[in-house]
């Protein structure tokens, strides 16, 4: 039996991110332990869709990357959000018993946290998958 798209997909994400973007330096988290520092990105809500037709069952994904900052402002998460944005549109990124045929950015959100110090920037990318 073949394993979920989208945890194949997160696996190659936190991968090409902990790579490629060296400001989080490697914090790239599903779940954010308590002494992490900022910056960092997370790995968030996500969505699949069945994308089948005969002889073809693909999944396409979406998928909501967030950086967090508590540098003033918003400049540092939106560098950093760029990228995220660079290393991952159009990446040619190797998943686990599924092959990637698309991988593109689609919006990003700033957003201020209710905390008063912490810029946040939500990403969302669309992805189409299928079995290997």
């Amino acid at each position: 039996m073949i394993g979920s798209p989208s945890l194949a997909l997160q696996k190659a994400i936190v991968d090409a991110l902990s790579r490629g973007v060296p400001e989080v330096g490697g914090r790239v988290f599903d779940v954010v332990p308590p002494s992490a520092a900022f910056p960092y990105v997370t790995i968030g809500e996500g969505q699949d869709l069945a994308d089948t037709a005969d002889c073809y069952d693909g999944t396409e994904s979406f998928l909501d990357i967030h950086v967090w900052s508590r540098a003033v402002g918003f400049p540092e998460a939106k560098r950093i959000a760029g990228k995220v944005r660079h290393a991952l549109h159009d990446a040619d990124l190797p998943l686990d018993e599924h092959v990637l045929l698309l991988l593109h950015f689609r919006d990003q959100r700033p957003l201020r946290d209710p905390d008063g110090v912490t810029s946040h920037v939500a990403m969302t990318f669309r992805a189409l998958t299928q079995p290997a």
